[in-house]
């Protein structure tokens, strides 16, 4: 994959959830022993689920392809539980099909690697069918999924729900057919949505600063470059390299021929019947094709230009997720015309042949390797390889490591200690007795930020930030030093915001089933 750093997160996500940190926000190991709070920003969830596995005693390698089988299938699982409420259990397993094996999904798994991106394809069904309902419990949890699985989608989600849902409701009210219970329930789920996940996205939004994450915005990766050519969507060569300017990439943005003519005929069946049971299904579809395939495209750079953080999107060919989903949506429509159950079933077995037959060939590795478990779990794989991959989160001013013999592998800098004992270590708590023959300042060997606290002979004492470490002065003889990492105002008012949010979960759950008693 792009980014080979899956296992390293789900060990250190592992490891964060058996010394009882929760929410996990920083890890020890990575940013080349350093340790940098990736959780803070990039999104966890899905690393919940392998971290929790891993901790439970699943190898590290198997709890990450646990974590990965479980992102690629559950997107189809729950298209097709939406779907079926509209059009049938036929048309719904052609679109969960369609879903599964869009090519672009090959690409975020095989090519890309981009788990959080591909698990955010498991929520998007869930808004949809919470906001037509509209169903405050299902709509808001499906929000907060999106959200903390990907961060960058995660927005693109509510910056689109909250645009389409305007829209909307301006339209409704144009026509004079405002109503006002539904309008309630859908800000509801928007709020209560981002209530559930505020624990994530606020700090992210408001510490993103101490990182180097800005940095990543940049000419190689600036969005402009790498707009997607409209003869790319229809048909582009398969690769496992990268994005480039032009029309000529080392990876695929096609969209896959069956998707697009089973779309195509799904549109038509649609006008052909006009079934109101139906058409939120197709405007739905219709409208994220749209925006999909329009967002990935140059045409819309203007927009690109005007909307405030997409450049931290930096690829236009995200948005192919939404045009799958669109298409997807669509594309089991064209069941709908086959009135007759037998010829329905004999359609659907052989759309469902031809659909693997044209699109499994994409789903598979460019080559195969053995490494052992316990490889990945090596802190020097960690410390070096892994970190030199993603390094984005430790500070802008922090001298990276050029070599594997500068990978840091202690806490204190040995240069003013005669002797260091550690009392305790984990991620965010450790304790250490240092004995110095002269007054001096010691090095911290973690990456300064905000929530790090550091005590000295149980005072605390403020340390002196340089290069983006932090020193702290120590007295002749011994001196026990002490570094917590502790919540910031910032984080622990998205804490709050979200523990409010689960009780009020809970009592919408409770509130649902007292009434189901009466």
């Amino acid at each position: 994959m792009h980014d080979d750093t899956q296992v390293a997160r789900v060990i250190e996500m592992g490891r964060a959830l058996s010394e009882g940190q929760f929410p996990v926000r920083w890890v020890a190991d990575l940013g080349f022993g350093y340790g940098y709070p990736i959780f803070n920003f990039y999104g966890p969830l899905p690393y919940y689920v392998g971290g929790v596995l891993y901790a439970m005693g699943v190898p590290a390698l198997m709890a990450t392809k646990l974590m990965m089988g479980i992102g690629v299938i559950l997107p189809a699982i729950a298209l097709y539980l939406v779907m079926t409420t509209y059009i049938g259990w036929h048309a719904a397993f052609v679109s969960s099909l369609l879903y599964l094996y869009a090519p672009y999904h090959a690409v975020q798994i095989y090519v890309r690697g981009s788990v959080g991106e591909y698990w955010t394809l498991i929520f998007w069904p869930i808004i949809l069918y919470g906001v037509a309902r509209p169903h405050v419990l299902i709509g808001s949890i499906g929000l907060a999924g999106a959200i903390v699985s990907h961060t960058l989608l995660g927005y693109v989600t509510v910056l689109g729900s909250g645009i389409g849902l305007g829209i909307y409701w301006v339209y409704r009210i144009l026509r004079h057919t405002f109503d006002r219970p539904v309008f309630v329930n859908q800000v509801a789920i928007l709020l209560l949505g981002l209530g559930l996940s505020a624990f994530y996205w606020l700090p992210a939004l408001l510490e993103m600063e101490y990182t180097s994450v800005a940095g990543q915005v940049s000419v190689s990766a600036n969005y402009a470059d790498h707009f997607v050519c409209p003869s790319q969507l229809w048909s582009s060569l398969w690769g496992f390299g990268g994005s480039a300017p032009g029309c000529i990439d080392g990876m695929s943005f096609m969209l896959g021929k069956l998707h697009i003519l089973l779309a195509v005929a799904g549109v038509v069946v649609w006008f052909m019947r006009r079934r109101k049971t139906v058409g939120f299904v197709f405007i739905a579809g219709t409208i994220l094709t749209f925006v999909g395939t329009f967002f990935s495209m140059r045409f819309s750079q203007i927009i690109w230009d005007a909307l405030p953080g997409f450049s931290y999107l930096q690829y236009p060919w995200r948005f192919l997720s939404v045009t799958g989903l669109g298409l997807s949506i669509l594309g089991g429509g064209a069941l709908l015309y086959i009135r007759n159950h037998a010829y329905r079933s004999v359609a659907l077995v052989t759309v469902t042949v031809f659909i693997l037959m044209m699109n499994l060939k994409w789903f598979v590795p460019q080559y195969m390797y053995v490494k052992q478990n316990q490889e990945f779990e090596s802190e020097r794989d960690i410390r070096w390889r892994v970190s030199r991959i993603s390094d984005e989160y430790l500070p802008s001013d922090l001298s990276r490591p050029t070599e594997e013999s500068q990978a840091v592998f202690d806490t204190i800098s040995k240069d003013a200690a005669k002797s260091i004992v550690k009392l305790e270590e984990s991620a965010v708590v450790s304790r250490y007795v240092v004995e110095a023959t002269r007054a001096s300042e010691i090095v911290i060997y973690n990456a300064y930020f905000p929530g790090w606290r550091y005590r000295v002979n149980n005072q605390e004492v403020t340390p002196r930030v340089e290069g983006g470490l932090p020193v702290l002065p120590i007295g002749i003889g011994q001196s026990v030093v002490e570094l917590v990492f502790t919540d910031t105002p910032v984080r622990t008012a998205g804490n709050m915001v979200s523990l409010v949010s689960v009780l009020m979960v809970g009592l919408l759950i409770y509130d649902k089933q007292r009434k189901a008693k009466r």
